[in-house]
């Protein structure tokens, strides 16, 4: 019975003394912050010290909690705030796009024209400092010019260091006979790079194709180089229609085959018409004197025969059509045409 009285008073004891002595929970957190100690129980008089993460700046506040014997804390007031940087230096002929808190990243990029020379990137360490240095924008360089067979370049003006800068352009030019494809300028471009060049190729063409009623003068071989030209000409009486030169193009065809277009004949015995402003009998034109192109003015009668209207005629390769208009005379007293007053335009 003793013993077990004296468990009871020992229990009774404890019981007693845990509800007299009231611990206080974990601390409140403190954002950005952390603390010390980190225990399970904290009791009346426990002090906590919180500090900022790495990173993060102190900016006022206590920065202690203490366990009061409420069992309740006596909150710290600490702020921790994002650790700045200081803003980068400008970039000369470039541009920074940045934050400048703790973490942030700085990007550089240069302006078109230009090329980075160091990192591109930079970020915001905890020591309040950039983790790279500043790059900088040097002028974009392209190297000499690449010059292709049977090539050779016209305009090509490099600097004193042999090299060219951003949208510098050179021409090209091919040798005698050989035909270009492709432009004959490049550029140095933003890549440090020039942009296409051309090709310069052997190019030939066969002999030139003949023509009806004409003729060719040409050198007398079986192949022609690249603008290597041949002349056409047309037999007495016709009239070339098309350029006089061909020349050998690239695509190894000849640039131009003309024509050439026959004279007329007048198809009608008797008529006075107007041939080079003058009144003439149509039985006074030689053959093949009218040639392609030439315009007779033939001489129709009124509705009333009283006067006459003027109607042209044209020579079409070979082919004068009489205009409808006209009646050729059958009668000896008939009166010609061309011998009535022209009539008016109110006629």
């Amino acid at each position: 019975w003793a013993l077990h009285s004296l468990g009871g008073l020992w229990g009774l004891f404890l019981l007693s003394s845990t509800a007299a002595t009231k611990v206080c929970p974990r601390p409140v957190g403190i954002p950005g912050a952390q603390y010390k100690p980190e225990k399970l129980v904290y009791e009346p008089g426990n002090v906590v010290v919180y500090s900022c993460l790495p990173g993060l700046l102190r900016q006022g506040g206590y920065n202690w909690a203490t366990c009061s014997s409420a069992g309740v804390w006596i909150p710290a007031t600490l702020l921790c705030a994002r650790r700045q940087c200081a803003p980068p230096d400008p970039l000369e002929n470039g541009n920074i796009t940045y934050a400048d808190k703790f973490q942030s990243v700085a990007h550089f990029s240069c302006k078109e024209g230009f090329v980075l020379i160091g990192a591109n990137s930079s970020a915001c360490n905890e020591s309040g400092k950039w983790n790279e240095s500043l790059p900088t924008c040097q002028p974009l360089t392209c190297p000499p010019p690449p010059v292709p067979a049977f090539a050779q370049l016209s305009d090509y003006r490099p600097n004193e260091r042999n090299v060219s800068g951003y949208q510098d352009t050179v021409r090209y030019e091919c040798q005698a006979h050989y035909a270009m494809f492709g432009n004959d300028t490049a550029t140095c471009t933003a890549s440090g790079n020039w942009s296409h060049v051309p090709e310069c190729h052997d190019v030939s063409c066969d002999r030139p194709p003949d023509i009806q009623n004409g003729f060719l003068s040409f050198s007398p071989h079986g192949k022609y180089r690249y603008q290597e030209t041949v002349t056409y000409g047309c037999k007495p009486g016709y009239v070339l229609e098309g350029p006089r030169v061909s020349s050998c193009e690239r695509n190894g065809d000849w640039s131009a085959r003309p024509q050439c277009r026959a004279p007329c004949r007048v198809n009608i015995k008797k008529a006075t018409v107007l041939y080079n402003g003058r009144k003439t009998n149509v039985e006074d034109i030689a053959h093949g004197t009218i040639q392609h192109g030439d315009t007779l003015t033939y001489f129709c009668k009124d509705s009333k025969g009283k006067c006459a209207h003027l109607t042209d005629s044209h020579c079409q390769d070979g082919v004068f059509t009489v205009p409808a208009c006209y009646k050729e005379p059958k009668w000896l007293w008939s009166t010609e045409p061309s011998k009535l007053p022209v009539c008016s335009d109110a006629s």
